[in-house]
């Protein structure tokens, strides 16, 4: 789980923040033979707009998602393919931050 997690369930991606990475991450499921995620940087003023204007983060992490391992935001994804070996490096490191998932803090928007 990342750090001030919000989740937007009906789209499947969720936003947060990093401290391994230092970085606002939003995180697109894919669905394939299993489900996987793929991690793209966003700013902290994009990371905001789930305050403020919700569709505008709706068509970033549709965009994201559609570009996949493309998009000049990808940063890394959990299949391991996809990764260049930077980009595992990069997973190397986020998953180092991540902290265990607790449903108490979970929040969705």
């Amino acid at each position: 789980m990342l750090m001030e997690e919000r989740t937007r369930r009906e789209k499947m991606y969720s936003i947060g923040y990093s401290p391994s990475l230092e970085k606002y991450i939003l995180s697109c499921v894919v669905c394939w033979i299993a489900w996987y995620n793929r991690y793209f940087e966003i700013s902290k003023e994009e990371y905001d707009l789930y305050k403020t204007d919700i569709e505008q983060l709706d068509r970033i992490a549709h965009e994201c998602h559609e570009w996949g391992e493309f998009s000049e935001r990808f940063l890394c994804s959990e299949e391991n393919e996809e990764n260049s070996p930077a980009q595992s490096e990069t997973y190397s490191l986020l998953k180092e931050g991540l902290v265990p998932f607790d449903k108490t803090k979970c929040e969705f928007i």
